[in-house]
């Protein structure tokens, strides 16, 4: 018998090894919610010992909009229903708040009436942790998605399309779906950042898009953003000071979101979402999906930006190219036609004269025909080294500019010049050699014209710039009479320069005019220093 009693395992004592070990949180309750046991692994997790809560009601352990919930599951479980891993919360005695699967089971007495619960609580916190941070893998991986997709369509769109509209579409949609919002808006800014060129717009219905669209360039919403460094993201629009700028007639909004669109430190452009639909207000995580967007948006509009430039490039040319003409046309009517026709009057009257026997007549005639021939000749020079100087052939850019300079030094008596030069001898490339000397011609025309100068000075210096690549450096200098630039936009004596610094940029180089009334005129271009073909072929020689 007493190695049977020795033997034999006693329930309670089983019980309470069962709860010392477990994981879980047990306590016992009654139906007034107070505590009446408490286990070691309901210490461990909210913190609180024996002593400290037996006798106290269960809602210490609830967070404060939460106490409602002991209520409801005290009814519950007084007529006899069980409550299984309900997903809450607890507070811990440290203020810790735990995320818990709750599980209540009624206490009966032997004759069946409840008498109290068991409650039996697991800490998820850890798996709720996990499963959020799932979760925002998954919306990033559906972000990145979003993104990599949008910037595969924009850099079609880019190749495909005359215009880069398809491109700007895109990514205002893809922002919009990254974002939740119900609207988005992108416009693509003046070469000035002062307004917009183009703009977009998703998620508008047609009248919507017309009522917008009325609204002047420049203005509004995307204009103001392009006057921003870092996003505005603002809860309720109606209420911000800054919304005193947003056009009357543009559609209501709350929420809103707007982002400068960067390359590099400019602001080519911006960006804005409004009325996210699931929520009130767009979050940090929002404003980052958009921003990440941006690379791909710069590229976009710099790529608009470009064609325009492009179009007001061949537009110039062409303006250019048509002034040239007309200038030709007057030259070739007032000087070389004249001379012909004189010619043959004069040499006409003379075979008249020779008919009537006045030889002396017929020689004067004559002499006065052939000097006009000589003029001819020498008009019909002019005009072909206007077109492409035959001293650049013969004499390289330095002793062309030497002899252009001793033209118009005689025909202008200028009594103090000077050209100062390091291209002795030295060949470049025929565009890099025509555009230098017609840049020098133009500037020499102007000041002959304009300037009324004391003193002209040319440089033309081969140097290095800051990456080490060979630059042709041009400067034309007289000190005369000078100008307002700004005065002389679109003046018809600035249009040959114009078009020179249009020539220029197509070559890769910079082209600046710098004047002040009374302290003369500076044109200044800078060329990249291609070598000729020739020395191109002498190098390639010499190489093989």
């Amino acid at each position: 018998m007493n190695q049977e009693a020795h033997g034999r395992i006693d329930p309670t004592a089983q019980l309470e090894a069962v709860l010392s070990v477990s994981r879980d949180a047990i306590f016992t309750k009654d139906l007034d919610g107070k505590v009446l046991s408490w286990s070691n692994s309901a210490r461990r997790m909210y913190g609180y010992t024996v002593d400290e809560i037996v006798g106290l009601p269960v809602t210490i352990l609830f967070p404060p909009d939460q106490v409602g919930e002991c209520a409801e599951i005290l009814s519950r479980i007084s007529m006899g229903e069980e409550v299984r891993d309900l997903q809450t919360k607890r507070i811990a005695k440290d203020g810790r708040s735990i995320d818990v699967a709750v599980t209540v089971v009624p206490i009966r007495r032997a004759d069946g009436a409840i008498i109290g619960a068991v409650t039996v609580g697991r800490d998820v916190t850890e798996l709720k942790a996990a499963e959020r941070l799932v979760e925002e893998l998954r919306t990033a991986g559906e972000r990145r998605s979003i993104v990599m997709e949008t910037a595969s369509q924009v850099a079609l769109d880019i190749l495909s399309s005359r215009t880069g509209v398809e491109a700007l579409r895109h990514i205002a949609d893809a922002a919009r779906m990254l974002t939740g919002a119900k609207y988005a808006a992108l416009g693509v800014a003046t070469a000035d950042g002062t307004g917009l060129t183009e703009f977009v717009t998703v998620g508008l219905s047609p009248p919507e898009e017309q009522a917008i669209g009325r609204r002047p360039r420049g203005m509004g919403v995307l204009g103001a953003l392009l006057n921003r460094a870092e996003p505005l993201r603002l809860n309720d629009i109606g209420c911000h000071s800054s919304s005193v700028g947003f056009p009357p007639n543009h559609p209501p909004m709350k929420s809103f979101l707007g982002v400068p669109i960067r390359r590099g430190e400019t602001v080519v452009g911006s960006l804005y979402l409004t009325d996210k639909i699931d929520s009130d207000a767009f979050t940090e995580e929002d404003e980052i999906a958009v921003q990440s967007l941006g690379s791909h948006a710069a590229v976009a509009v710099h790529n608009m930006q470009m064609l325009f430039r492009q179009r007001a490039l061949v537009k110039s040319l062409i303006n250019a190219q048509e002034e040239e003409r007309r200038a030709i046309a007057y030259d070739l009517h007032d000087g070389l036609t004249q001379f012909v026709m004189a010619a043959h009057m004069h040499l006409q009257a003379s075979r008249i004269a020779n008919g009537a026997g006045n030889e002396a007549k017929a020689a004067r005639e004559t002499e006065h025909g052939m000097k006009h021939l000589h003029d001819a000749v020498l008009e019909s020079r002019r005009l072909v080294n206007g077109l492409r100087t035959l001293a650049l052939d013969d004499l390289g850019l330095a002793g062309a500019v030497e002899q252009m300079l001793n033209e118009e030094k005689a025909h202008a008596a200028w009594t103090n010049t000077d050209l100062i030069h390091n291209i002795a001898e030295q060949r470049f490339a025929k565009t890099v050699e025509t555009a230098a000397y017609r840049v020098v011609q133009e500037a020499l025309t102007n000041i002959r014209k304009h300037a009324g100068p004391t003193a002209v000075r040319i440089l033309l210096l081969k140097t290095e710039d800051s990456s080490h690549e060979a630059v042709l450096q041009i400067e034309v200098r007289d000190w005369g009479v000078g100008f307002h630039p700004e005065e002389k936009v679109g003046d018809y004596s600035r249009v040959g320069l114009e078009s020179m610094s249009e020539r220029i940029g197509l070559l890769g180089g910079t082209f600046t005019i710098s004047s002040a009334p009374g302290e003369g005129t500076t044109v200044a271009a800078i060329l990249p220093a291609a070598a000729s073909d020739e020395d191109r072929e002498s190098t390639k020689e010499q190489t093989i």
